[in-house]
């Protein structure tokens, strides 16, 4: 009798089922017939949203995941290099932008820039009230 994987309990950065399926054509790996069976990449890549979004480290990823954190570590290094992440985001884009979900009035683009000053060796030279 075949014994399934039980359910966990969702995590606030995972993605649904419906929306893997938007992305799993990108990211969907060829199987091999030798070697270890492959990961589920659903779950893959829930751990790399709980890791990118929590700013844990990656040896921190639960184990309920049911992948390991280094499955997850170089899966994404292996996407950011082979370009899947901006195939990804621009499939995504595109999607949206298709179903008028995107409104470009609407983006921001943040570059806060501080240059400091050369030479001040003493706070004499600063004003005291800035506001």
């Amino acid at each position: 009798m075949p014994t399934q994987k039980p359910t966990r309990k969702p995590y606030p950065s995972d993605i649904t089922k419906g929306q893997y399926q938007l992305i799993e054509p990108l990211v969907k790996r060829r199987r091999k017939r030798t070697g270890r069976p492959p990961a589920d990449m659903y779950e893959v890549v829930n751990g790399m949203l709980y890791v990118l979004s929590t700013g844990c480290r990656w040896r921190d990823l639960p184990h309920d995941y049911g992948v390991s954190y280094v499955t997850s570590y170089r899966q994404f290094i292996k996407w950011v290099g082979d370009g899947t992440l901006k195939k990804v985001f621009e499939e995504l884009k595109y999607k949206a932008e298709k179903k008028n979900l995107l409104h470009w009035r609407n983006a921001y683009l943040d570059a806060s820039d501080v240059k400091s000053k050369k030479g001040v060796e003493n706070t004499s030279d600063i004003p005291e009230n800035i506001e």
